[in-house]
């Protein structure tokens, strides 16, 4: 056997895993890039649990809870994002593209004004505590 070809099989299995990982995590967070665009730049605190002095217990339970799940997940997500034409949603995952809207005392009729305005390139999701 030859040592040469040996090292250079190794160098090209590296080569060809290395290449894999970088197109991989490109295509991650490429996605990522594109949806924080839609965000307020003053407003891109990544993977932070934010609320409102107004909201209640239960609600700011329910987004704790679920950004503890976003995190064990591996997901990228913003609390409490507000878009450039200045609407606002709770919960933000950035990863695959989906408002969280945690709904206590709100009307769906309210709620669904307010996803009217959200950017058409996000689903959302209505979680009713």
């Amino acid at each position: 056997m030859n040592i040469v070809l040996i090292k250079q099989s190794q160098y090209e299995c590296k080569k060809r895993a290395y290449e894999k990982q970088v197109e991989r995590l490109r295509e991650k967070y490429s996605g990522v890039n594109s949806r924080l665009q839609h965000i307020r730049h003053s407003n891109r605190k990544l993977n932070c649990l934010r609320w409102h002095n107004n909201e209640t217990r239960a609600h700011i339970i329910k987004k704790l809870d679920l950004c503890r799940w976003l995190k064990e997940i591996k997901h990228v997500f913003i609390c409490e994002a507000i878009f450039i034409n200045n609407s606002r949603a709770d919960i933000v995952d950035l990863s695959s593209g989906v408002i969280y809207e945690i709904l206590f005392s709100e009307k769906d009729e309210d709620c669904d004004k307010k996803v009217k305005k959200y950017p058409g390139e996000f689903r959302v999701v209505k979680i009713r505590v």
